[in-house]
């Protein structure tokens, strides 16, 4: 028993592949991906007083859309990731650029004059208070460029096991569009909020490669990253037909949002100049500027922007590498 277990112990640390190493190569690839929005400070945005409940506090507890709502709506939307990288034995350079389709959502409530853009203060506009009908319409937008350096302990692709550090750089474009619109008879006034993130940021992590046959190969990489967020936004609130303008204000900030990424990756390497690859993937940012966070249903307001927000991007991507 024992002199088994030691050859087993033993045959972990030989090579998988019989050539001696792997070379230095230059590698290009695509890959088809597929990603959801997810998490989000919520926001009540529509009150319909038509439709409800008493709670146990004989308190009504109106039909409410609210950006909770909306973010759970957002589909799985296509993109794209390509990438170049450098491999050695022991290390990769890469640089890579994943792209999304934009997110979107709606929530829709109507019933004559019962209509409310708040509870606390009904009375902040005309138009959005006693309404006909009412739309909240959310879009959100990301890209993600990043460009990383990989160490392994061993030979990340002959062993069975190994290990390794990463440290990089990233930027981050999220932007997003929330416009809510209230219809009381003829007129129709807006509150629209577009915020931007441009977030350069450095990250570090660590990656975990088992090998299990010659051709199949699974990575994990966990990374933790600083963001230097430089965050804007421009609000509009109207009034009377959107002829009044109650709030027409830009507003920027500098933030410092957290990130933290995890990707689990299976690699399949038919031949030495190709591999097929899929991965499932989620980055989480914590202290970002979202657009829901943007409303205010205060009549005295600060032109400001708030970077308290959490956002949850996570999916799928599946590919093609090929080697030179």
């Amino acid at each position: 028993m024992k002199k088994n277990l030691f050859i087993a112990c033993s045959l972990l640390t030989l090579p998988l592949f019989s050539y001696e190493g792997e070379k230095s190569s230059f590698a290009i690839w695509g890959d088809f991906a597929y990603f959801r929005r997810a998490m989000g400070n919520n926001q009540r945005l529509i009150f319909d007083e038509g439709h409800g409940h008493r709670s146990s506090c004989n308190r009504c507890k109106f039909e409410h859309c609210d950006s909770e709502k909306l973010v759970h709506e957002f589909d799985y939307e296509p993109g794209f990731q390509v990438g170049v990288a450098y491999t050695t034995r022991r290390s990769i350079v890469e640089a890579k650029y994943l792209r999304v389709e934009n997110w979107e959502s709606s929530c829709h409530k109507s019933g004559a004059g019962l209509i409310f853009f708040s509870e606390s203060n009904p009375n902040l506009t005309n138009d959005f208070s006693g309404a006909d009908k009412a739309s909240a319409h959310y879009h959100s937008q990301f890209q993600n460029a990043e460009t990383n350096y990989f160490w392994y302990y061993t030979p990340r692709r002959e062993d069975y096991f190994s290990a390794g550090w990463l440290a990089g750089l990233r930027y981050i474009d999220l932007r997003e569009n929330l416009k809510i619109e209230f219809h009381k008879g003829s007129n129709e006034s807006s509150y629209r909020v577009h915020v931007w993130n441009h977030m350069p940021a450095v990250q570090a992590g660590g990656v975990l490669v088992w090998n299990p046959t010659s051709t199949l190969s699974w990575d994990f990489t966990a990374k933790v990253g600083l963001g230097f967020d430089w965050c804007r936004q421009h609000t509009f609130l109207g009034d009377q037909n959107n002829t009044v303008e109650v709030r027409n204000f830009r507003a920027t900030k500098f933030a410092t949002p957290l990130l933290v990424e995890g990707v689990a990756s299976l690699t399949y390497q038919p031949w030495r100049f190709i591999n097929i690859h899929a991965a499932y993937q989620f980055i989480y940012l914590n202290g970002v500027a979202l657009a829901p966070n943007q409303i205010n249903k205060h009549s005295a307001y600060k032109h400001r922007v708030r970077a308290i927000g959490q956002a949850l991007v996570y999916g799928w991507t599946t590919g093609l590498m090929f080697s030179f």
